[in-house]
C-alpha cells in the first residue's frame, strides 16, 4: 500500500524531495500493456517517442503511468522478474517503492514504469487509480471507488473515453468533479480522441482548481498500438528522485505551482475510424463454460487452444456440402501452389486437426505431422493416423516440442484469427520451420470490416460461427521482418465474405461472383482471408 494517506494528498501539499537538479520530465498518464504487445517493441517505442518530444533537451526522464484493468497484472509480473533477467533486450530494476520499476534498455535507455489500475464502477464509469499497487474491485459506486483510491494514497483520474462522457455518465462526471470533499480529483484526456471531437466542457470547469488535465495515450488492444505510448502527455522541468519516482511524480501532480506543458496531437479522423473498426473486429466473446472446462482439463494449461473448436465435428459442418467443398478447394489450390517448391517436404500442420488440408498433403507425398492442443483434436484425421499416413502430437503451440528447423515447412490455418499472443505464435512457427511458414488470416482491409454489424445475422445463418481477429496486414509483415523473414507469396481467397457464399450455397454462382473482382484486382487488394508464405531473408 502507498505510504501517503488521503490526508496527505490535499491540494498544495508536497513531499520533501532530495536536492536534485531540475530535469525535463515527460509523463504519459494512461498506459496499458496488452498481451498483443511485444514488450521490447513497446518499451523501445515509448523511449523513442519521449526522445523525439525532448528534442535537444537531453538527458530527459520518461515516465509511463500504468492503468491496468482487472484482468491484467503486467506490473506485478515485471516486478517479480526485476533484477533477474539478462540478455539483449530490456530488463527491469527495482526502486525503493513497491509500485515503481526502472526499465533499462540495451543501449543505456531508461524508462520508469509506475503501477496503477483502471476500475469500472457500478455506473459503468471508468476511473483510474494512478501510482497505486492496490487492486480495487469493479462494481462499486463511483464515490466509493474514489474514496478507496484516495484512502490508499493514489491519484484519482476520471478519463475521457469514446461515448463514455455523454448522457447520465457525462452529468455524473460534472457532479463528481464539483464535489470538494472528493478533491483532489483529476480529469484525463487521451490521444484516441479524434480531432473532430470537441474538447469536453468538463475540462474547462475543473482547470480553475489548479490541477492539470492529465494527458495520456490510452493505447487500444491492437498490436499496432504498441508504438503509441509516450506520444501524448505532459512535460515539465523539475526535480526527480530515481529511487522514489512514484512519490516524486505524485508530489508534482499535487503541486499547483508546477507549470505543466501538454504535448502530442489528437487522433486523425481516418485512423480513429479504422481503429474503432479494428477494435470491434478483435473483440472476442468468452468460450462457453463447457468449452472452458474442456480446455483446462485437456491442455494442461496451454495458453492458445483455438484448434479444440476448429477440430470439432460441429465446426466441420461449416464446410459441409458442395459449397464447403468449393471453399476448401480454393484454399487447397493456393496452398499446394505455394508448397510446390518443396516436394516431399516434412510439413508440420499446427492446429490442423480440422483436416482441411491433410488429405491433399498426403496425396502430394508430403511427410505430414499435425500438432494439436488436445487429444480430441485428432478425431477428424484419425483414419490417416491409423493408416500411418500422418502423425499427430499434442503440444503447446507457443512452445512446440520440436528442435529449431525440425520441419521444412510449417503451416497453420484457422488458428491465427483466434490467438491472443500472435507474435509469440508466429515466432514459434518460424523457429521450427527450416524453409517456409504458410499461414492464413483475415485482414482489416477487406469487406470483413463490416463483420461487427453483420455478426448477429451471420450467427443466425451459420449457427456455429464465432468472433475472430482481423489483422492490419502490415503488422504481420513488420513482425516477420523484425526476425529476419519476409513474405514471398500471397493469395487473397475471396472478395465477398464467406458467409455470403454459404448463404447462396451455390458454387457456380459463387465462382461467377468472385471472378469479376479478381479480374479487376479488387480481390488482391481487398480479399480475405489471406494465405501468405514467409521465408527467411
Amino acid at each position: 500500500m502507498n505510504s501517503l494517506t488521503r490526508a496527505e494528498i490535499t491540494k498544495g501539499q508536497t513531499m520533501s524531495l532530495p536536492s536534485i537538479r531540475e530535469q525535463l520530465i515527460l509523463l504519459d498518464t494512461h498506459v496499458h500493456i496488452y498481451d498483443c504487445f511485444e514488450l521490447n517493441t513497446f518499451l523501445e517505442a515509448a523511449w523513442q517517442n519521449f526522445r523525439r518530444q525532448a528534442g535537444a533537451h537531453e538527458p530527459f526522464i520518461g515516465v509511463l503511468l500504468l492503468t491496468e484493468s482487472s484482468s491484467y497484472h503486467k506490473f506485478q509480473t515485471l516486478l517479480a522478474q526485476a533484477d533477474k533477467l539478462s540478455g539483449p533486450g530490456w530488463r527491469f530494476a527495482i526502486t525503493t517503492e513497491a509500485f515503481s520499476l526502472k526499465a533499462l534498455g540495451p543501449q543505456g535507455e531508461v524508462l520508469y514504469l509506475i503501477a496503477g489500475r483502471q476500475i469500472v464502477t457500478a455506473e459503468k464509469l471508468e476511473i483510474l487509480a494512478l501510482i497505486s499497487d492496490l487492486t480495487f474491485p469493479d462494481g462499486l459506486s463511483a464515490v466509493e471507488t474514489i474514496q478507496a483510491i484516495q484512502a490508499d494514497g493514489g491519484i484519482v483520474v476520471l478519463p475521457w473515453g469514446v461515448a463514455k462522457w455523454v448522457g447520465k455518465r457525462g452529468q455524473l462526471i460534472t457532479h463528481l468533479s464539483q464535489q470538494k470533499e472528493l478533491s483532489p480529483l483529476f480529469l484525463g484526456d487521451n490521444s484516441g480522441r479524434p480531432q473532430f471531437w470537441r474538447r469536453p466542457r468538463q475540462f474547462s470547469q475543473v482547470e480553475p482548481q489548479g490541477y492539470p488535465i492529465l494527458l495520456g495515450t490510452d493505447p487500444l488492444p491492437l498490436s499496432a498500438e504498441a508504438a503509441r505510448p509516450g506520444q501524448f502527455g505532459l512535460s515539465f522541468l523539475g526535480e526527480f528522485d530515481a529511487n522514489q519516482p512514484g512519490h516524486c511524480i505524485k508530489t508534482h501532480l499535487l503541486n499547483s505551482a508546477v507549470s505543466w506543458q501538454p504535448y502530442g496531437r489528437l487522433e486523425t479522423s481516418l485512423r480513429f475510424v479504422r481503429n474503432q473498426l479494428a477494435l470491434r473486429l478483435t473483440s472476442q466473446k468468452p468460450l462457453s463454460s463447457t468449452m472452458d472446462a474442456q480446455i483446462s482439463v485437456a491442455t494442461d494449461g496451454f495458453p492458445e487452444t483455438a484448434d479444440i473448436e476448429t477440430s470439432s465435428e460441429d465446426y466441420g459442418t461449416r464446410f459441409a456440402g458442395a459449397i464447403g467443398t468449393w471453399l476448401l478447394y480454393v484454399q487447397e489450390v493456393a496452398t499446394l501452389k505455394m508448397l510446390s517448391a518443396y516436394p516431399g517436404a516434412r510439413v508440420l500442420d499446427v492446429g490442423g486437426g480440422h483436416g482441411q488440408l491433410t488429405k491433399a498433403l498426403i496425396k502430394q507425398d508430403y511427410d505430414v505431422t499435425v500438432l494439436g492442443s488436445a487429444v480430441q483434436c485428432q478425431a477428424r484425421i484419425q483414419p490417416y493416423i491409423t493408416q500411418g499416413q500422418c502423425k499427430f502430437q499434442v503440444g503447446n503451440v507457443l512452445a512446440m516440442p520440436y528442435a529449431d528447423n525440425a520441419f521444412d515447412v510449417v503451416i497453420s490455418y484457422r488458428f491465427l484469427a483466434h490467438v491472443t499472443q500472435w507474435q509469440r505464435f508466429l515466432h514459434e512457427l518460424a523457429r521450427v520451420a527450416g524453409q517456409a511458414v504458410v499461414v492464413d488470416y483475415p485482414t482489416v482491409r477487406s469487406v470483413n470490416a463490416i463483420a461487427p454489424a453483420l455478426f448477429k445475422f451471420k450467427k443466425g445463418l451459420e449457427g456455429n460461427t464465432r468472433p475472430f481477429v482481423c489483422y492490419q496486414e502490415q503488422d504481420i509483415l513488420n513482425f516477420y521482418k523484425s526476425i529476419g523473414w519476409h513474405q514471398s507469396q500471397r493469395y487473397a481467397q475471396f472478395f465477398w465474405p464467406m458467409v455470403l457464399h454459404r448463404t447462396l450455397s451455390n458454387p457456380g454462382v459463387s465462382t461467377v461472383l468472385e471472378q469479376l473482382p479478381r479480374q479487376f484486382g479488387l480481390t488482391k487488394l481487398l480479399g480475405s482471408p489471406v494465405i501468405a508464405k514467409f521465408e527467411q531473408l
